[in-house]
């Protein structure tokens, strides 16, 4: 007598789970759908990638929709991994220009940094460039950022830098340091916090590159050509929510000092200093006017052996961040 009223209720308890293992399903689906996971190349946590960093953790990135990871390795292995395809952009420019002027179908979209904050400090024994002869110099690797500006150190000197000194790649600043401080070697290029280390370590300082006329990118943004036309809108919203970390950076000195301490994992007072010193070396907008792509080309060309792109096919495209700012400007966004 009582087994139809209990199929009943068995039922309808039935359609109330169905439902809702619906329902949440639905949400799921939808949430996913809002957020696209990005994987972004960089080489280190460092000062270069401070756009990326305040991007990241002010929540620029989750604003846009997307999940941003930034996976750590060396510079040459960051642009291996986006000319396969493995993450969708590099934060490693000079290494992407170089590859696009060799034709890979690459674009610088980005650059934070435009001269270097590279430092040479060598022993204490040390005392000017023409000392350097003979001796083992840490870079971080031949072609990358710290190795051209040495080779092309050397060479305006007078110094061969395939007989007459020896540059080791040996890795991130951090290693170039320790090995520098063991008397592996006698000279490395550093940058902050590394930079301020070698001061107190009573390590001799040589040159800093950005008195020395250099114009080279660092930190900043590059893709490939396949991506930039199969999901221009992806591309988009990343660039925006990397240039509002870049404006951030740029005009809240409090806000960022917090940033770099807490992702380069130094107290408030040293990252104070990396701030202070990498400031003046920043673009003015992310892009680079004419000129300074000029140099920039004309100095991978002699130092990598690269063929010197067309001009109508420079391995730069600063459209998508032009786009970004006006995008910006008419919401009033303020950083």
């Amino acid at each position: 007598m009582h087994s139809k009223p209990r199929v009943e209720k068995m039922t309808t308890r039935l359609h109330i789970l169905l439902c809702g293992l619906i329902l949440v399903a639905a949400f799921t689906s939808n949430g996913a759908a809002q957020t696209k996971k990005v994987r972004v190349a960089i080489p280190g946590y460092t000062i270069a990638m401070v756009s990326l960093l305040a991007a990241k953790m002010n929540g620029y990135y989750v604003a846009e929709g997307l999940e941003a990871e930034l996976v750590a390795m060396q510079a040459p292995t960051a642009n291996l991994a986006l000319v396969a395809g493995n993450v969708e952009f590099s934060a490693v420019p000079l290494a992407g220009l170089t590859t696009a002027m060799r034709g890979a179908p690459l674009k610088v979209l980005f650059c934070h940094f435009d001269k270097p904050q590279h430092v040479v400090f060598a022993k204490p024994e040390i005392q000017n460039i023409q000392m350097l002869r003979g001796k083992k110099i840490a870079v971080g690797g031949l072609g990358v950022i710290d190795g051209i500006l040495m080779k092309e150190l050397l060479t305006m000197n007078g110094i061969d830098v395939n007989r007459d000194a020896t540059l080791l790649s040996v890795g991130a600043s951090d290693t170039r340091f320790a090995a520098l401080v063991s008397g592996a070697v006698d000279a490395a290029v550093l940058i902050a916090p590394h930079t301020f280390n070698a001061k107190e370590a009573g390590l001799k300082e040589l040159v800093a590159f950005k008195d020395q006329g250099f114009v080279l990118p660092s930190g900043g943004i590059v893709a490939r050509d396949d991506l930039l036309k199969g999901d221009p809108a992806m591309v988009e919203k990343f660039v925006r929510a990397t240039l509002m970390g870049f404006l951030f950076t740029h005009d809240n000195r409090a806000g960022t000092i917090k940033v770099l301490a807490r992702s380069l994992k130094v107290d408030e007072q040293l990252a104070a200093k990396i701030y202070d010193g990498s400031r003046p070396t920043m673009t003015a907008d992310g892009t680079l006017p004419d000129e300074a792509q000029k140099k920039m080309i004309a100095l991978v060309s002699k130092l990598s052996g690269a063929k010197e792109a067309p001009a109508s096919e420079r391995p730069f495209d600063f459209s998508v961040i032009r786009k970004a700012h006006a995008t910006l400007r008419s919401k009033g966004w303020q950083p």
